[in-house]
């Protein structure tokens, strides 16, 4: 177990040099790679402080409401991850990075050289990259067939964990991995930074979910990269719910022909949550696909920004890329912002883009209401309809019972 308290007789700040040294004294006994990792990480994180640059990724978003000063301390580090194992295969690897560290870290050594998404959210890449003190490592051996889970827990108020974490899929291996973000109870109102890197191999094939429910009053970041490979394929489906506010950064790069790369998300914001997404779609070879569907339901007086990007090389001709944003405001006070975003390069491909913002369609509402529904279960009647397109993206029934509660417990 690794605790990381560093300075708990006083308030420490995680951008001075005395709280990164104290850091990096007691992870000493690291291999020299990852502290030369680190070091790297901490400079270019102080060198890119000092640069004074208006930031179009940061555009619509109160920046000021996703740092990290306000935090007191790391995170035990050993609390905030949790492992199913259960449906592991003996040649499959699945270990915490904290394990990893103590008995294998030469296994994690590829962590070094992963990219981040880089759509602008650099403060809490670097962070991670210096301080993560845990996260997972998931190698699927070829033609292996998985299906796993990860319980990710938001620390307690006034403390941050760094997750980093690297998803391997060997060629055709098919994998369905579910990710669930939670607080232990409504007080965990800490911070939660997660740096993920995934390779999908040739032919391989990945169903990812995520659903982030942590408690209001907390701070998410999720930062994600995706490198799909011939003739690979990732169906995204990403559920926000909780935080105060979250920070989603999502990039699939398609990297060799064929690759096909789904991202699937929704949003359902409430009192004055804040949710920022920012995507990128990378066409880099010829003849692959996308698709990105994200919906946002707000009501309240909650906000979301959502940027999404399609970029087509020169090379990558024959490409199919769509990206789709759909905005429900049940309230007068609640605020969209769509960016969509198109940068061709090749001449031919079939890219479209398109965003909408509508606000409650008042004969639905009225037709319910005569029917004897109260008003909040009508809402969310309406609103579990306009996510269903989302929701039926997953293959489990169980899952999908759960995850319509916790929209409907968002109308109560």
């Amino acid at each position: 177990m690794i605790t990381d308290n560093v300075n708990s007789n006083t308030t420490p700040d995680l951008f001075s040099e005395e709280y990164y040294g104290n850091f990096a004294g007691k992870h000493s006994w690291e291999p020299g790679w990852l502290a030369d990792f680190r070091s790297v990480s901490w400079a270019t994180l102080k060198e890119n402080q000092n640069l004074k640059i208006k930031d179009e990724h940061w555009r619509f978003s109160p920046k000021n409401r996703f740092t990290f000063t306000n935090f007191e301390n790391i995170s035990e580090s050993s609390n905030s991850i949790k492992l199913d194992r259960s449906s592991n295969s003996a040649e499959c690897v699945l270990d915490t990075v904290d394990n990893l560290l103590l008995e294998n870290p030469e296994l994690i050594a590829e962590l070094t050289g992963n990219r981040g998404p880089n759509l602008g959210a650099t403060e809490s890449f670097h962070l991670t990259n210096t301080y993560f003190n845990n996260g997972f490592f998931l190698r699927v051996p070829e033609n292996q067939k998985q299906t796993l889970r990860i319980d990710h827990t938001c620390p307690a108020k006034g403390q941050v964990a760094f997750h980093k974490n690297y998803v391997l899929l060997d060629d055709l291996a098919e994998v369905t991995l579910i990710e669930n973000f939670d607080s232990k109870n409504n007080t965990f109102q800490g911070g939660l930074s997660n740096l993920t890197h995934f390779k999908i191999g040739k032919g391989a094939k990945l169903t990812r979910i995520l659903i982030q429910n942590m408690a209001i009053g907390s701070t998410f970041h999720n930062l994600e990269n995706f490198d799909l490979h011939k003739d690979s394929s990732v169906v995204n489906v990403e559920c926000f719910l909780g935080s105060e506010q979250s920070r989603i950064e999502t990039k699939g790069n398609l990297l060799e022909s064929g690759a096909n790369f789904e991202n699937f998300s929704f949003v359902s914001g409430r009192s004055r949550q804040l949710f920022d997404q920012r995507t990128e779609q990378h066409h880099l070879a010829p003849h692959c696909s996308s698709n990105l569907l994200s919906k946002n339901l707000l009501q309240d007086e909650a906000k979301s920004i959502f940027a999404g990007m399609i970029k087509v090389d020169p090379a990558a001709q024959q490409t199919n890329a769509l990206q789709t944003n759909r905005n429900l405001l049940l309230s007068k006070e609640a605020e969209a912002n769509s960016l969509p975003g198109l940068e061709i390069l090749a001449n031919d491909v079939r890219c479209t883009h398109g965003a909408t913002t509508s606000r409650l369609d008042q004969e639905e509402l009225f037709y319910l209401l005569s029917r004897g529904i109260d008003k909040k279960s009508a809402e969310s009647l309406i609103s579990l309809g306009f996510i269903e397109e989302i929701i039926a993206k997953i293959n489990d029934e169980n899952l999908i019972q759960n995850i319509r509660d916790l929209v409907c417990n968002h109308f109560r």
